[in-house]
């Protein structure tokens, strides 16, 4: 496939808002400022503007050096290079990406022994006509792709294609053997996933969202159907062939093979085939949709959080074989119950696709957990924290070192998928959460409510009621905050997608006064390396 760098034509850089802000996710939203004030609620750390100009729709944040790192557009398909807090003219790469709702230019990740191996990874989706777009359709069934490309001191060149996934929605259209459609609307274009990142094993790690996909790796075994044919959709399945891997961590080799000591890599092998090959790659499965993942870097564990429907927002400790639950259940098994409730006579009472409803749900946890497709060696694992009505947590990032103080060395931090002016109450704001003394769990002991680690947020029509997580909340008025980076200097980078503003989180010096923040304020890179 030939990658398009150069295209006589770009749409503009605003797009329009989800049709509904209901839905969980990283929908594409205008520029603008968020109305919540930009705080900081702990007076020892600061915010401050590293780049507010000349970037749009920003997505990601990826260091070469701390006065050196790329920005990445989301719906521009522009990677751009910052020096010294100046945006450079030509970007590294441009890509010609379809950027409907939560599609586009994604994220990033530098290969592990950079730039000794020249090799970037980028996760995009793909535009079939050539030009960026925001139109649904206009994208191949298979058109989220992770490319390896080389960085030859300039600009990123395509060197390979590592992997192709589902993009294409159209749970519009009839399948053959089924009466009427499932969807009377357009296709979607969301739950795509995402992010992706290098382990401390050098294996890269891909997040899939579930795509409205309704098959094994959804937990249904037969697709949605209660009758024949038994598939997914227009193009088959219910199992994972390249159509229908979705909703899944990949485990992959910096070639897109799958490494031996994958927890399902034998499995694979005795199915054979196309399904088979995909199986060997799966890390996790059972996962809804996803824009946080980070690996800690004390303990080398994987955390994913998780979207909701409606109901329980996740964060999860992911293990190697672990089935999410999802679309059986979200949240802890013991909630169940609620779960259905709320999915059920709540909202829209949907599970966005209408092929297998809420009402299809089993009556008990236990029945729940038995409906399950389990591959050999799959285990089904709680959520270790989770929120009841949708939070929408975003970008995630631990916090290696004392550089903004040993009181917040090893936590881990949490954005917003919507900002306060799209949703009001806690909308747009920042998580900082503790790890117990193992980092094997959160440490809740800071709020006796959370023993139960479920944050009991309160019913609104907007959801992201912030009711049992004021322990946790650490800032507001970010906006979309699709991806948080610790940055060479130990400094926090929020990167804010409504605000189109990279933020930095850094200590406050002991001597000078709380810094009363403007908006549009843009902080001289020679200012900041005075108090370096």
């Amino acid at each position: 496939m030939e990658i398009r760098r150069i295209r006589p034509s770009r749409p503009s850089a605003r797009f329009r808002i989800c049709a509904t802000i209901l839905a969980a996710g990283l929908c594409g939203s205008p520029l603008f400022a968020d109305t919540s004030p930009l705080a900081i609620l702990d007076p020892n750390l600061q915010v401050e503007v590293v780049v507010n100009a000349g970037i749009s729709q920003p997505i990601g944040i990826v260091f070469f050096a701390a006065n050196d790192f790329l920005v990445l557009e989301k719906a521009s398909g522009q990677i751009k290079r910052v020096i010294n807090g100046v945006v450079q003219p030509v970007p590294v790469l441009d890509l010609a990406v379809n950027s409907a709702s939560e599609r586009g230019l994604l994220s990033m990740a530098l290969d592990p022994a950079f730039p000794t191996a020249p090799y970037a990874y980028i996760r995009w989706t793909e535009s079939s006509t050539g030009s960026d777009t925001s139109v649904t359709l206009e994208t191949p069934l298979t058109g989220n792709r992770v490319d390896r490309f080389l960085w030859n001191g300039s600009s990123f060149v395509f060197d390979r294609n590592i992997i192709s996934m589902r993009s294409l929605q159209t749970d519009n259209v009839v399948v053959p053997g089924h009466p009427g459609t499932n969807n009377g609307g357009n296709p979607a274009g969301n739950h795509n996933g995402g992010v992706i990142h290098f382990g401390p094993d050098g294996k890269l790690y891909v997040f899939m969202g579930d795509q409205g996909r309704r098959g094994w790796m959804q937990n249904l075994p037969n697709g949605p159907f209660l009758t024949d044919p038994l598939v997914d959709d227009t193009f088959g399945g219910p199992a994972p062939d390249n159509a229908h891997l979705s909703g899944v961590i990949l485990r992959l080799n910096t070639d897109g093979s799958a490494p031996a000591d994958n927890p399902f890599f034998a499995v694979g092998a005795a199915t054979g085939g196309q399904v088979g090959a995909n199986i060997q790659k799966i890390y996790s499965y059972g996962h809804r949709n996803a824009f946080g993942m980070a690996f800690d870097p004390y303990s080398g564990f994987l955390w994913e959080t998780e979207n909701a429907d409606d109901a329980y927002s996740e964060l999860n400790r992911v293990v190697p074989g672990m089935n999410g639950g999802w679309i059986q259940i979200a949240g802890p098994l013991y909630r169940f119950a609620d779960f259905k409730f709320i999915e059920t006579t709540q909202f829209n009472s949907a599970l966005q696709q209408n092929r297998f409803p809420p009402t299809r749900l089993a009556y008990t946890a236990d029945a729940a957990l038995s409906r399950m497709f389990m591959l050999p060696g799959a285990v089904y694992v709680d959520p270790d924290l989770s929120w009841r009505y949708e939070i929408g947590p975003a970008g995630t990032a631990f916090v290696e070192g004392d550089a903004l103080g040993p009181e917040y060395e090893g936590t881990l931090w949490i954005g917003s998928a919507r900002g306060n002016q799209q949703v009001g109450a806690n909308g747009g704001s920042l998580y900082r959460l503790r790890l117990t003394p193992d980092r094997m769990h959160i440490d809740v002991s800071a709020d006796p409510r959370l023993a139960d680690r479920v944050a009991d947020n309160l019913f609104r029509p907007q959801k992201f009621d912030g009711t049992e997580s004021e322990s946790m909340l650490i800032g507001t008025g970010f906006g979309i905050t699709p991806d948080i980076e610790q940055g060479p200097d130990g400094n926090l980078y929020v990167v804010s997608n409504t605000d189109a503003t990279i933020y930095r989180i850094r200590r406050t010096p002991a001597a000078a006064a709380p810094l009363k923040f403007n908006r549009d304020q843009t902080i001289k890179q020679g200012e900041l390396d005075e108090n370096q």
